[in-house]
């Protein structure tokens, strides 16, 4: 039941009382489109040496897995339900978040002079 919850709760999908928090306009019904959008960005930015793209890149990843954050914190709210699953997923999140932004700023540092 947990894991059905969050689940739905991330994906959009659900059946019965779960439609209602699934029908939420402030939860995404189809993350599809913006995986696959998402993807393609991180695809083609490995093949780039602009350090502008890679920038934008980074920032896209963060704002991504920041929203999904925010969005697991908020269904926890609602729910009331935690495990040891759902706080993994959340620090994974939140690493990932720190990461990105992390490497966001060391790609637009200036090169130190020798």
């Amino acid at each position: 039941m947990r894991s059905s919850l969050l689940s739905a709760s991330l994906w959009g999908s659900g059946f019965g009382s779960l439609s209602l928090l699934c029908s939420s306009p402030a939860l995404p019904s189809w993350p599809w489109p913006s995986l696959t959008s998402i993807s393609l960005i991180m695809w083609n930015a490995l093949y780039t040496a602009e350090k502008v793209i890679i920038r934008w890149t980074l920032l896209t990843e963060a704002c991504y897995f920041g929203v999904q954050f925010l969005v697991v914190t908020a269904t926890l709210a609602e729910t009331g339900l935690m495990s040891l699953g759902i706080l993994l997923l959340l620090a994974s999140r939140l690493l990932f978040v720190v990461i990105s932004i992390y490497y966001y700023y060391q790609v637009g540092r200036k090169p130190k002079k020798v």
